[in-house]
């Protein structure tokens, strides 16, 4: 019984340490950006909005009911005075009364739209045009989350990376302090030489302070972007040992951008829709004609209680009429609205073609520092094994008299500048490339 109590609470912390602890790799965390993102699921959220906008547009082609009912009570009865003149010339008045003091009315309307001087028609396809504006507006959404969760991602693991590179750089300061203080004791070396590595033993300690910063700073912003709790330990299953440097040709690149991203395509349906605008606008100046049909039941009492829903207490009537709405003088509104309509239509085309500029310049800026990256991490190369050689061939100079304490800091120096400007090189180059990614419009990917 002990032994299957003890299972019990060992599977419920298992699971606990699960729920504070998630271990993720670049394309995990894209995906739970995607899945758990606010901004990514409001932009999903508009689809049903423009569903919604569709649905009103089309209504307006459908036939309307409606069901009306009122009760009147004449609280003091319209009077009327009728005076009567006899052959002798006399004349005589009287006091009329007319109504009943409880009045009831039940009535069905219904109407159809006959011609709406093309408003239906040109609302249904702006609603048509809304839901492509909203597609491109969802992929978007995607492109910059999935891109600025990478980043993210990318940034702590860079900034991991350079933690891990200054710790070492610590560790091996503190073990040339050990050495030193030990021949030191020994008389072998000087007591310059000693302080120049106790100076440089403390000096390491600022470095490694302020990248353990970076990192929990980064891995904060991580975990905002990803929704998950303040709390939860993030495990990066990612690295950023090998970037494939892409072979690619601006030409191309901004080619495949004007027909792939999804803000273009937004700007094209605004043109569409402000063009169709124009139309709706304009049927101010055109009639309307609907077909109208009433049936009503009413029903005049003296008293309250003689309602009643059977008998002859109630009379029917009915009636069908063709109605047109042609309006004549609106006051000028409707040019007014026509002037407004034209003008966002104009805007929206020098929109679009100032959208186009704009994404050719994103693309060459996105390409630019593509290429940048990728000459930064080919000329640094093997730059952090040479380092690393010479500070073991420092060490051991120094530890046989031959090379100097100095000597062997710089190479110390250099090992760690060496290993901190290629994770930066490897960061900034996946980074580039991502950034070109959705500067041409591709969906999001590790490499390009």
């Amino acid at each position: 019984m002990r032994i299957f109590a003890v299972v019990v609470a060992l599977l419920v912390l298992a699971s606990v340490v699960s729920a504070d602890s998630v271990e993720l790799s670049r394309r995990q965390a894209v995906q739970t950006a995607l899945e758990q993102n606010e901004a990514y699921q409001s932009a999903q959220l508009e689809k049903d909005r423009i569903r919604g906008q569709y649905i009103e547009a089309r209504s307006g082609a459908f036939p309307k009911l409606t069901l009306e009912s009122s009760y009147l009570r004449n609280i003091d009865l319209q009077t009327s005075f009728l005076t009567m003149t006899g052959e002798d010339g006399t004349s005589e008045r009287f006091k009329l009364q007319f109504g009943t003091p409880h009045n009831y009315s039940l009535g069905l309307n219904l109407y159809q739209p006959l011609y709406s001087a093309g408003r239906v028609g040109a609302a249904i396809k702006i609603a048509g045009y809304g839901n492509k504006f909203t597609d491109a507006g969802i992929v978007q959404a995607r492109h910059e989350v999935a891109n600025a969760t990478d980043r993210a991602y990318l940034a702590a693991v860079a900034a991991r990376e350079a933690e891990g590179a200054y710790r070492e750089a610590e560790q091996l300061a503190d073990s040339n302090l050990a050495v030193v203080k030990m021949l030191f004791d020994q008389g072998q070396v000087s007591e310059f030489d000693y302080l120049q590595a106790q100076v440089r033993a403390a000096n390491t300690r600022p470095d490694r302070i302020a990248a353990a910063n970076r990192t929990r700073l980064a891995f904060d912003y991580l975990r905002n972007i990803l929704a998950l709790p303040t709390g939860t330990e993030i495990k990066l299953a990612s690295t950023i040992e090998k970037v494939e440097i892409p072979e690619i040709s601006l030409g191309k690149l901004t080619d495949e951008a004007i027909q792939n991203r999804p803000e273009l395509r937004q700007s094209q349906q605004m043109i569409s829709i402000n063009k169709k605008l124009i139309s709706i606008a304009s049927s101010g100046y055109r009639p309307s004609l609907g077909l109208n049909s009433r049936v009503q039941w009413d029903s005049f009492q003296d008293e309250f209680k003689k309602v009643s829903f059977s008998g002859d207490t109630w009379n029917r009537s009915w009636n069908v009429a063709l109605v047109m709405n042609w309006p004549i003088f609106t006051g000028f509104e409707t040019s007014g609205k026509v002037r407004q309509a034209k003008v966002d239509y104009s805007q929206s085309r020098l929109a679009n073609t100032q959208l186009i500029r704009q994404i050719g310049l994103e693309v060459r800026d996105a390409f630019g520092r593509a290429e940048e990256a990728g000459k930064r991490v080919e000329a640094i190369g093997e730059t952090v094994s040479q380092a690393e050689r010479g500070v073991e061939i420092a060490q051991v100079r120094f530890k046989n008299g031959i090379g100097i304490q100095l000597e062997f800091l710089g190479a110390q120096v250099a090992l760690t500048t060496a290993r901190v400007n290629r994770i930066a090189a490897l960061h900034d180059l996946a980074v580039a490339i991502g950034e070109l990614r959705r500067a041409v419009g591709r969906e999001w990917d590790t490499q390009w």
